[in-house]
Parts: C-alpha cells; structure tokens; sequence
C-alpha cells in the first residue's frame, strides 16, 4: 500500500525469528503490533524479552494485541455471514474455538468479552466458548451446543495444526471432507466449520486502524 517505510514480521517458532527480527529495519522509528487475538504470557513476557527493547538504538513502540478491539467483534459477524447461508441465526448455536492456556489466567478473558458483545449485537440462538488446553473442551461441543445447526469459527489467526486438523477432528468431521461452506452431519446436528478468524481479509483493515494515525 506505500504507507510504511517497510513491513517486516518476526515468529516464535520459525524464521525469521522474533529476537532477530529489528536486524532488518533500517527506519527511525518502529512500531511492533503483536499478531494475537489475546493477551497473555507470550505477548506480556515472551515477546518483550526476546526484542529486548530497552536495548535498541530506535525509538519503539510496542502495541497491544489487535486481538482486543471491539473490531474483532465486526470480524466474527462477517465471517459469520458468509458461513450461513440459508441458516437463520434464531435456529443455530455459534460456537468460538479458542486454544486457551495453562499459562495465563487472562488468556481467555478477551474472546469471552467479544461473546458477550456479541450476544448484544447478534440473533444466535446461542454463542458459547469451547477450548483446545482448558474446559469446556471442543470434544464436549454435544453437550454445550442447545441446536441442531452448529457453526464453530476457529478464533485463532491461521488454520495451521489446530484450526486445519485438530479442531475439525475433535469436532467429529472428517478432514478431507472440511468445508467452511458445507454442512456435515455429525451426531445428529448440523455442523459448520469456518477457516481461522485470523485468515480474514478485514484483519488487514484491523492492523492499519492500530498504527495509522487518524
């Protein structure tokens, strides 16, 4: 988009890494925004440690996670709207998948303010939380879900491991079978599946209202 001098990216687990990640700026000024949909250890603690802030000879500012805008909320509704189709909101319970964490107690504090938002803003019959590391787990979804028609969105920023085979199997559904569009029978509901929150495009929209000035 030419708004920024560059745009650079760093990860925990694969390069280029987060600690090497500022050997490529060349700018004056650097703003990090954490890609996170929560708050918790690895953006307080881990993330800080391994950029070592205090150390670096540019003027820094490290945001918060984008995970914890109420835009997230807009994210969820139109992701939502395109997973429907002909289902009405009033007969269908909508399920958030987060990973959850033995790590931080706050972890899940984020998504379950965005449900509570949207259960002002929505005409679910139902939204509920189910978990990868912490209860209520997604294998219980039969007994939390109060409808026959499910729609589970990942509130993860890509399928990755979790969102493209864990979650699916623990669901119930079949992987080669996976569409986000498609409703697949699994013990009497009807369940749909989205691709990760994080893989929509108004993500991009949520990122420039985080570190473009008005």
């Amino acid at each position: 988009m030419g708004i920024f001098h560059s745009v650079h990216c760093g990860f925990l687990k694969e390069t280029p890494f987060i600690e090497e990640c500022l050997d490529y700026v060349d700018a004056e000024k650097v703003i990090i925004l954490p890609n996170f949909l929560a708050e918790g250890y690895y953006t307080d603690k881990v993330i800080p440690n391994k950029l070592q802030l205090e150390k670096q000879g540019m003027e820094v500012t490290y945001l918060k996670p984008l995970g914890l805008q109420s835009f997230i909320q807009d994210v969820i509704i139109d992701l939502t709207e395109r997973a429907m189709g002909d289902w009405k909101p009033e007969e269908t319970t909508l399920m958030l998948l987060g990973h959850g964490s033995t790590k931080s107690a706050t972890s899940k504090d984020t998504l379950l303010e965005h449900i509570a938002a949207l259960r002002g803003k929505t005409n679910f019959a139902q939204i509920s939380d189910l978990w990868l590391e912490e209860p209520p787990f997604i294998n219980e979804w039969h007994d939390v879900a109060e409808k026959k028609q499910v729609l589970f969105i990942p509130y993860l920023i890509a399928d990755g491991q979790h969102g493209g085979w864990d979650m699916p199997e623990m669901i119930g559904m079949q992987r080669d079978a996976y569409d986000q569009y498609k409703a697949h029978d699994v013990r009497g509901s009807s369940l749909k599946l989205t691709s990760a929150l994080g893989k929509s495009a108004m993500m991009v929209d949520l990122m420039l209202k985080l570190t473009v000035p008005d």
